[in-house]
């Protein structure tokens, strides 16, 4: 058994977990995610099914695994009992997450196989690999052997020389080929294996990662600077957009985009591997006007949840994605709607729905001009964005604005409010403009 980690805490130290997670198809085993999350919650993780397990996590597995399980009495919970066990920080109910089994639904016969997707290398056959040909080669070496030893003059044996050295000739160049067939393993073979795997698009490991993606584009986040504690900065957030997202196999993208932020590499192969499956969606590194879903790995205040919620899209919680994996469909977002943390988000998103034309946001309508210094964090140019796309007017020069958000330097007029960055993210928050006195900047 594997030991557990100690990084996310011990509360689930009397778990004995089996975990056994694939995909709807019966070609992505999504179980070393899980088995991660359970080892950092404490949790002892088994690789074999034997008496000291206590819960099955179970997602399309083997029957087997299933029928095993309800006669030891293991507790079978699906995926989402591990996440909600992580996200609460200790163990909750399992009966609220039961595992469902799609396979007593089939018959015995059309139950599925689990494959890799990797094609397996073809292996040449030889005298070293094969008996036969072994044989083969031994025998028409001895009979080669014999022809050299038989004298040319010989009488009793009806071989004339022409017919001798032409035999000999014949033997010595099959001879020959083979050997040089011995030496170049099919380099035609090789080659296609080389090419195969060099392919872009090909996974580098075809049990950790069965998808048409190339390692290159998979989400490996980037780690922004570190910033002033209580700044929105410092989070991560996902950087590339996997340009081989295909909607329904047609050779279309998608019109919708999808935006992941402050989400674990893990995790973002999961939500890459599930969109490939339900299809839908492409993803965008950072929120824009197509952006309709952004996912949240952790409930921190990035840029791109700020964005989402200034353009009214679905700010949801990674439990959406696995439930829509376990249903094998995307479902009603409502649920999963962070809300709690970011009470603007619902708010936007509804007077979204309901613009007639491309909705823009009127949280700072009725606020006069602002001017955002240069020295600002978040940058200038997004904290800009962000004002305008809630309804702001933004001016270029300081002596035009009556609002100047962000360190200013320069010659500060009675009339002017100097607030701090703060005020433009929690006002869009909560989705309401925020006192100016609990913001000034001295």
């Amino acid at each position: 058994m594997a030991a557990p980690g100690a990084a996310g805490g011990a509360f689930l130290k009397d778990v004995v977990a089996y975990v056994e997670v694939w995909s709807s198809s019966g070609t992505e085993n999504y179980s070393k995610t899980f088995t991660n999350q359970l080892l950092d919650m404490g949790a002892k993780v088994s690789k074999t099914f034997n008496k000291q397990v206590t819960h099955v996590v179970f997602k399309d597995g083997y029957q087997s695994t299933w029928d095993k399980a309800q006669k030891m009495g293991a507790k079978l919970v699906s995926v989402l009992w591990v996440e909600k066990c992580r996200t609460a920080g200790a163990r909750v109910e399992e009966s609220l997450f039961p595992a469902t089994n799609t396979n007593e639904l089939l018959p015995c016969l059309m139950r599925r196989k689990r494959k890799c997707m990797q094609p397996k290398d073809f292996i040449p056959k030889t005298p070293e690999n094969d008996k036969r040909l072994q044989r083969k080669f031994e025998k028409m070496t001895e009979e080669l052997q014999k022809q050299k030893m038989t004298p040319d003059n010989d009488s009793s044996m009806y071989s004339p020389t022409t017919q001798i050295s032409d035999h000999h000739s014949t033997m010595e160049k099959r001879l020959q080929d083979m050997k040089e067939r011995r030496e170049n393993l099919s380099p035609t073979s090789s080659q296609m294996t080389e090419q195969s795997h060099e392919k872009p698009g090909n996974p580098a490991s075809a049990c950790e990662a069965t998808l048409n993606i190339s390692p290159d584009i998979l989400c490996s986040g980037a780690t922004r600077k570190a910033a002033p504690e209580g700044s929105h900065e410092g989070f991560q957030d996902c950087v590339q957009p996997p340009e081989e997202s295909k909607e329904g196999g047609k050779g279309q993208k998608p019109t919708r985009t999808l935006v992941m932020t402050s989400m674990s590499s893990e995790k973002q192969n999961i939500i890459i591997q599930v969109v490939d499956k339900l299809k839908g969606f492409s993803f965008a590194p950072e929120v824009c006007e197509t952006t309709t879903h952004v996912l949240a790995g952790k409930t921190l205040r990035t840029l791109n949840i700020l964005l989402g919620i200034a353009r009214g899209c679905w700010v949801l919680s990674y439990e959406w994605v696995l439930l829509s994996l376990e249903m094998g469909h995307w479902i009603s977002e409502e649920p999963f709607e962070l809300f709690n943390h970011f009470p603007a988000a619902p708010v936007c998103r509804l007077e979204r729905h309901l613009s007639p034309e491309q909705y823009r946001g009127t949280l700072f309508a009725d606020q006069p001009m602002m001017f955002i210094t240069p020295d600002s964090s978040p940058p200038r140019a997004k904290l800009c964005e962000l004002v305008l796309l809630c309804g702001g007017q933004v001016s270029q020069v300081p002596r035009q604005a009556s609002i100047v958000v962000g360190p200013y330097a320069g010659k500060k007029k009675a009339t002017t409010k100097y607030l701090s960055e703060k005020w433009v993210l929690d006002s869009i928050t909560q989705h309401k403009v925020c006192a100016f006195e609990n913001y000034l900047l001295l």
